[in-house]
């Protein structure tokens, strides 16, 4: 309370002295104006020529008016006369107007106190701030407990079963979420011209699915930038707490070496640096990143676990000749930790391989995922998370295609005590096309089970698929369009796509004593790594289809309202369900999904 108190009397003493600073002294009533002395003629200034007198007639009315102006004109640049005006005014007009002087500047001074930092914080802290309201169904055909991805009944708030497989290909989220990223960023220029420092502590704050929410570092960073000249610069950008942001690749959903390529690391820190040079024409960077990871030593040897730093390396560079063409390349080097299988303890789990993307232009840019770039606040970053899809008259396309091909060291299966290089590759195609008011896009997307499991590692952790599990990759295509109706800010667009999922298959046999039982062969639906689906016995996979239809009406520039609507049917869904005997037997569910939701959305 004392704390409180001796606030208000300083704020209050701050107050008074600056009334009396700003006040000055009023005119007293006895004292009048004394016009100021007549201004000196310029030398050289040639003496005004008194003009002759002229009769007053209907016809010379004009200039005798005329006449007057210029004397009256002249006599005030002189200081003779004051103007008629300010001859009207009296005493207490100028006091009253001095007084309402004073009470804007003290007006003035408290509005600023109010809005210094003492009081308040700049909103700009706040980036990339998603507000998301939702009230729908995702599955109107089943209720909870009948799926494995659950549908309770109608209600609000975001569910998994809204998003399908082609959704959201490059960014790491949704746009269904309730969170904020707390941006504190400083930039300033360095002592040595053409220095530039920066630093941003970036911390992400979800509270989407828990009402405490959920908060963690995205991306905290120190960055120094150096220009060699005007077209090209040099930086250093080191990240004291995680290195997620800094990645190989190019398509968010196939980008790799991020923080999870360290599997035991998570929630422990991953920092590291990256080195990069700039140009018009192109940019080439050179990082490296660290994780400390408990060591697995080999039985019978003295040496217990311990946490070790673990290394990688990520090099790559982009060349753009021209506006249209654009060539980038990327690679890498990282130490997984050690492989804790028997037989294979100690054994460093290596992982390394490159990938590549071509795109074409037409009148649009190949940009770069939120996800993988530095927060700032400045208001041209912000800008840019907040930028709107463009219409603009005429036709632009661009075409793009991409892969990634990784080795890792892992235990052999089939050998005991030693490891193998088991491959994983991905790829993508896509053309996107916009005329005026129309946006239409194809996309082809395939990626390997061992790269869909490559941060476990692998199916079984730590050790190569065997030979005689029998694999197949993803592999799915989307089309899909939307229309912009600027007279009423709505759009409405519509996306389908067809996929397969990826599968491994295995022979299972039970051996009893001497005798073998075949217990039939099983395919396993590996949709995302930790989303399996076991098949009943000799059933195959079957493709899967998806489409989704929206229309959103713009409110303002930072809300939405849309309706969504999908439809997916997906074959591959199985439960364990038992039977009357005791016995258990995979089953499968309906392959039908049907839903929909109205979302009030904010971005800011």
């Amino acid at each position: 309370m004392r704390k409180y108190l001796l606030f208000s009397v300083t704020a209050f003493i701050f107050t008074v002295s600056s009334m009396a600073m700003a006040q000055d002294p009023p005119a007293k009533p006895d004292e009048t104006v004394k016009p100021a002395p007549p201004a000196e003629k310029a030398d050289g200034a040639k003496p005004v020529e008194k003009k002759a007198d002229v009769p007053v007639t209907a016809t010379t009315d004009k200039k005798v008016e005329a006449d007057k102006a210029d004397s009256k004109d002249a006599a005030k640049a002189t200081g003779v006369v004051k103007d008629e005006k300010k001859d009207d005014r009296t005493i207490d007009d100028e006091y009253h107007d001095a007084a309402r002087t004073r009470r804007k500047m003290r007006h003035d001074r408290r509005r600023r106190f109010m809005e210094s930092s003492m009081w308040s914080s700049p909103e700009t802290n706040f980036v990339d701030t998603r507000i998301a309201f939702i009230f729908g169904d995702d599955d109107f055909l089943h209720k909870a407990g009948q799926t494995i991805v659950d549908s309770p009944l109608p209600g609000f708030g975001n569910r998994d079963g809204y998003e399908l497989f082609f959704d959201n290909l490059n960014s790491a989220r949704t746009g269904r979420e309730n969170q904020l990223h707390l941006v504190l960023y400083k930039k300033l220029a360095g002592y040595i011209p053409g220095l530039v420092t920066e630093g941003a502590i970036v911390t992400l704050y979800d509270f989407s699915t828990k009402r405490d929410g959920q908060l963690k570092d995205d991306g905290t960073y120190l960055l120094i930038r150096y220009a060699v000249s005007p077209e090209s610069e040099v930086s250093a950008t080191m990240f004291p707490v995680s290195t997620d942001r800094f990645r190989l690749g190019f398509l968010y959903d196939l980008t790799w070496g991020g923080a999870a390529s360290f599997p035991d690391a998570y929630r422990s820190l991953t920092p590291g640096v990256k080195f990069a040079y700039n140009h018009k024409m192109g940019y080439a960077f050179l990082g490296f990143k660290t994780a400390r990871m408990l060591t697995n030593p080999a039985p019978g040897t003295n040496e217990g676990r311990e946490m070790e730093n673990n290394y990688g390396i990520l090099a790559g560079g982009g060349y753009q000749p021209n506006q249209n063409l654009k060539i980038e390349a990327n690679g890498g080097y990282i130490q997984m930790g050690q492989n804790p299988n028997t037989g294979v303890e100690g054994e460093n789990v290596q992982l390394f391989g490159g990938s590549a993307r071509v795109a074409y232009m037409q009148g649009m840019k190949q940009g770069v995922s939120a996800d993988l770039r530095l927060f700032r606040n400045d208001p041209e970053f912000i800008a840019s998370l907040n930028k709107k899809p463009s219409y603009r008259p005429g036709t632009y396309w661009m075409a793009s295609v991409e892969g990634n091909y990784i080795m890792q060291t892992l235990q052999d299966p089939d050998k005991y005590g030693t490891t193998m290089m088991q491959p994983a590759y991905a790829g993508a195609a896509s053309f996107q096309l916009r005329h005026n008011f129309l946006r239409t896009f194809i996309t082809g997307f395939s990626r390997s089970t061992s790269f869909i499991l490559l941060n476990v590692p692998s199916f079984v952790p730590y050790q190569a698929l065997s030979s005689d599990l029998k694999t197949s990759p993803e592999l799915f295509f989307a089309a899909g369009f939307d229309y912009h109706f600027p007279e009423f800010h709505l759009t409405i667009g519509l996306t389908m796509g067809l996929q397969f999922a990826a599968t491994a298959q295995v022979d299972l046999s039970a051996t009893t004593g001497s005798s073998s039982v075949d217990l039939g062969r099983r395919t396993i639906v590996i949709r995302d790594q930790g989303s399996l689906s076991v098949l009943p016995e000799g059933e195959d996979a079957l493709p899967i289809f998806g489409t989704k239809l929206t229309a959103t009406i713009a409110l303002s520039d930072m809300m939405n309202i849309s309706l969504m609507v999908l439809y997916q049917n997906d074959p591959n869904y199985t439960t364990l369900k038992t039977l009357p005997n005791g016995t258990s037997s995979r089953e499968f569910e309906s392959a039908h999904k049907f839903g929909a939701a109205i979302i009030t959305s904010a971005k800011f």
